[in-house]
């Protein structure tokens, strides 16, 4: 009978050959798997993924599930609301968890919850001990979901801060200063009519890409009437975009809470037959795939949601080996893109 995980009497590729090809150790190719980010650096990380990837290593998840008691597996944990609306970034952010996971060799376990119990679905987890750790998205500083999982002494790590008297098992972005940054870039170009439009809600990163927009006006000296800033449902966002683009004096730039928001009004802007990125500019806050297939591509504050993945996931897994730690929460910065529509 062949070996399991032969291919026509090939040798299967083991972590010997792994260590061989990449130049590291056995011990080291062993950590990056069990996702021991302590023990490498970000090159070592690249240089074992890269040699799994070239030699087709698969790992036997079987034998190390036995070994360890573990199940290879990380939860993540998604809002309906997140697949029912036009979310490019969710998307985004859900394939870039996944291959972060997938380069420690763990799977992530897509799972929501009843509407009228949020909580039942963590429970059943934690009861079947159906993962090894959970990462939460959309989260808020007093979460549910991240008390629940602190309390049930579960590995998890939110995308978004979270209260301190909570384990600081989080990774954000800079929404104040990666709004800043939009706002240089336009000043530098010139304009001084703005406007800002986003979406409603009490989440804090709407408040702060907000703050961080109007803290940089005040910067550089600049003023804007009330009605330049708005928040609300986005049919409302499509109608006030409409009334600032066709009123007496409209913004030479429109920024935007989101890329989603900024496809909105740059859709609105080619239906009164204006040119985007020269009769006005318009900018976005995400970075993802839906400012990619706008016409123009956006200009965008982006969400480095590649690194947050990882540190996501090594955060998970060194919980997973170690038990809870104090590691303080992580702040990223964003990274400007220039695109055509400013």
């Amino acid at each position: 009978m062949p070996r399991e995980g032969a291919d026509q009497g090939k040798r299967r590729v083991g972590i010997v050959d792994v260590a061989a090809a990449a130049g590291v150790s056995r011990q080291t190719v062993s950590n990056v798997l069990n996702g021991r980010d302590e023990y490498y650096s970000a090159a070592t990380h690249e240089k074992v993924t890269s040699a799994m990837r070239a030699l087709g290593y698969q790992p036997n998840r079987a034998a190390q599930t036995l070994r360890s008691r573990r199940t290879m597996q990380i939860g993540y944990h998604i809002f309906g609301e997140q697949l029912d609306r036009a979310q490019g970034f969710t998307l985004h952010f859900l394939l870039a968890l996944v291959k972060a996971g997938a380069d420690v060799d763990h799977q992530v376990l897509v799972f929501t919850h009843h509407r009228d119990d949020p909580l039942g679905v963590f429970k059943d987890l934690v009861a079947r001990h159906a993962v090894d750790a959970v990462v939460l998205s959309e989260s808020s500083v007093e979460d549910e979901r991240a008390r629940f999982l602190a309390d049930s002494d579960i590995p998890f790590a939110s995308f978004g801060r979270l209260s301190p008297d909570l384990p600081q098992h989080w990774v954000d972005v800079d929404n104040v200063a990666g709004m800043g940054a939009v706002v240089d870039l336009l000043v530098a170009e010139g304009h001084q009519r703005f406007a800002y439009l986003g979406t409603d809600g009490d989440q804090y990163w709407k408040a702060e890409r907000l703050d961080g927009f109007l803290r940089r006006m005040s910067h550089h000296g600049l003023r804007l009437p009330k009605t330049s800033v708005f928040r609300g449902p986005d049919q409302r966002v499509r109608r006030r975009a409409h009334q600032l683009l066709t009123g007496k004096n409209p913004p030479s730039a429109i920024v935007t809470g989101s890329d989603a928001v900024a496809a909105v009004v740059l859709s609105v802007a080619h239906s009164l037959g204006l040119r985007v990125g020269s009769d006005v500019a318009i900018t976005g806050f995400d970075g993802g795939a839906v400012g990619l297939v706008t016409e123009p591509t956006l200009t965008s504050a982006r969400i480095p949601v590649e690194r947050i993945s990882r540190e996501l996931v090594a955060r998970c897994l060194r919980q997973v080996e170690h038990g809870r730690d104090d590691e303080a929460g992580l702040l990223l910065p964003t990274e400007l893109v220039r695109g055509g529509s400013a």
